[in-house]
C-alpha cells in the first residue's frame, strides 16, 4: 500500500468512524439536510459540519444535490441498515477502539503483555456484534457444509465462545440442536436475540474452567484459541474430547499462523489486548489434539484465506 492510500484508508477508519457514532449518517438517512440544517439540529458549528460533510462525499459516503447531503445505497448497507447482511458498523466502531491497543506496541515488546490503559473506550457490545460480522456470515455456510459433511448425521453441536451467533445459527438453521456457550458478559449482547431463534440453547460459563454437559457429535471452536494460552488451549480441547459422543469430531475455526493470509499480523493484534493470546502453528494444534487423544487431525482452507479449519476425530 502507498503512502497515500495508507493515509486515506487511515482518514476513512476515523472520520467515517466517528461520524457513524455520532449518528449523521441515521440523520442524513432519517432526513437528507443541508450543511446548516444538520447544524441546527445538532448544536454543531457550521465550518465544521460542512467540511464533515463534504469529506464524506469526496469519501463516497454521502452525495450532494443542490446543497442537500444523502447518503448513498452502498453507505445505508454497511452503516444504517442494522438488519442488513452487509451492516459493518459495529465492527467499524469496535476497529476504530482498536487504535489505542495497537498504539502500545512498544508497551507490548517491553513488557511482553498489554497495557491496560488503553482499554478504555472498549465496548463489548460493539465486540460481540461486530464479530457476528458481513465476512463471517458469508463463510458460514461453507464452515458448517464442511462440519456436516465430514460427520454425517451429526444432531447436536457445542459452540464454545459462541457469543457473536453467526455459525450458531447457520447450525441451527440445519436442523442440529446447538448450545451457544460463553462467558455471561458476552453472551449478555445477543442472549435474547439468540434465545428465540429455533434450535439454540444458551448455556453460560467459562471454558478454561469447564464446558457444556455432552454428549455432543460437534465441539466448534470458532475464533477462540487465539484468545488463549497454549495451557488452556489444551485443557479446552481435552474438555471437548470427553465430551464428544463416540466418533464425534472437534472443529477449530481460526487463523493458523504460517497458513494465515493475516496471522502474523493477527498475533500482534492480540498481544495488544490479551495477556496471554497468541496465534499459533498447525503443528501446536496437532499437538493438543493429539493429547486429547484425537485422530486423524487434518487442516481445511476455506475460501477466504485468512481462516482455516482444523478437524479431529475421537
Amino acid at each position: 500500500m502507498g503512502i497515500r492510500e495508507l493515509q486515506e484508508a487511515v482518514e476513512q477508519t476515523i472520520f467515517v468512524g466517528q461520524a457513524h457514532r455520532l449518528g449523521v449518517f441515521d440523520d442524513l438517512d432519517r432526513s437528507p439536510d443541508t450543511a446548516q440544517g444538520l447544524s441546527l439540529r445538532r448544536s454543531w458549528d457550521l465550518r465544521a459540519v460542512s467540511a464533515l460533510l463534504d469529506a464524506l462525499v469526496e469519501m463516497g459516503y454521502l452525495r450532494s444535490s443542490e446543497g442537500q447531503y444523502h447518503i448513498t445505497p452502498d453507505c445505508r448497507a454497511r452503516l444504517v441498515d442494522r438488519d442488513g447482511p452487509s451492516y459493518e458498523g459495529d465492527f467499524w466502531q469496535f476497529l476504530y477502539y482498536l487504535i489505542n491497543p495497537w498504539r502500545t506496541l512498544e508497551h507490548v515488546l517491553v513488557h511482553g503483555g498489554p497495557d491496560t490503559s488503553s482499554y478504555a473506550g472498549f465496548d463489548m457490545d460493539d465486540f460481540i456484534r461486530g464479530m457476528d460480522s458481513p465476512w463471517k456470515k458469508k463463510v458460514a455456510p461453507e464452515i458448517v457444509d464442511i462440519c456436516i459433511g465430514r460427520n454425517p448425521g451429526s444432531s447436536t453441536v457445542a459452540d464454545i465462545g459462541g457469543a457473536p451467533g453467526t455459525i450458531a445459527r447457520e447450525f441451527a438453521a440445519r436442523g442440529l440442536r446447538t448450545i451457544v456457550f460463553d462467558l455471561p458478559k458476552s453472551l449478555a449482547v445477543m442472549k435474547d436475540e439468540l434465545s428465540r431463534v429455533p434450535n439454540i440453547i444458551i448455556e453460560e460459563g467459562d471454558a478454561t474452567k469447564e464446558l457444556p454437559r455432552g454428549p455432543w457429535d460437534i465441539a466448534f471452536l470458532g475464533n477462540l484459541c487465539h484468545g488463549q494460552s497454549p495451557k488452556d488451549n489444551g485443557s479446552i480441547i481435552s474438555m471437548c474430547y470427553e465430551r464428544l459422543s463416540s466418533g464425534g469430531i472437534i472443529v477449530i475455526f481460526d487463523n493458523i499462523r504460517g497458513i494465515s493470509s493475516c496471522g502474523a499480523t493477527l498475533a500482534l493484534h492480540m498481544m495488544t489486548q490479551s495477556p496471554l493470546g497468541n496465534v499459533y502453528s498447525l503443528e501446536e494444534y496437532y499437538k493438543w489434539t493429539d493429547a486429547a487423544g484425537f485422530i486423524g487431525a487434518e487442516v481445511t482452507r476455506l475460501s477466504d484465506p485468512a481462516w482455516q479449519l482444523i478437524i479431529a476425530r475421537k
